[in-house]
């Protein structure tokens, strides 16, 4: 099941590599607004991994034939991408003595959510083929 699951994940990969090349490329132009490029990379790559857990998690409750599974593994995902997003953001705090770079963490919520909506879009998808048992 996580092999196929991988290949209905890979819409996700492309857009990560995407960002990834393009804070490489605009890598002075963003360090010029102020903007912490390798909490850039950090937060990219840990959303990417967030996300890919997330979907295999919800995936497996779609494939399930208990509608309780599926709730499970959806609020599973959901607190499993809080906790972990909730514990990096104070790990970085913690780490830069409460000085924050605001905005490369607004940058980090936009891509929070675009990865969030390649992920919901993906598993319309995968329920809409699931024949109804």
């Amino acid at each position: 099941m996580i092999e196929n699951s991988s290949r209905k994940f890979l819409p996700v990969a492309v857009p990560c590599l995407v960002i990834m090349i393009v804070i490489m490329i605009f890598k002075k132009p963003l360090t010029s607004f102020g903007l912490d490029i390798n909490f850039l990379i950090f937060a990219n790559l840990l959303l990417y991994l967030l996300s890919y857990f997330s979907f295999i998690i919800q995936i497996n409750g779609i494939g399930s034939k208990s509608a309780h599974a599926f709730v499970r593994g959806l609020y599973a995902s959901l607190m499993l991408k809080m906790f972990v997003v909730i514990g990096a953001i104070f790990i970085y705090i913690y780490a830069f003595g409460g000085i924050v770079n605001i905005p490369a963490l607004f940058i980090a919520m936009v891509i929070y959510l675009f990865y969030t909506s390649i992920e919901v879009a993906q598993l319309m998808k995968i329920a809409r083929k699931k024949p109804n048992a």
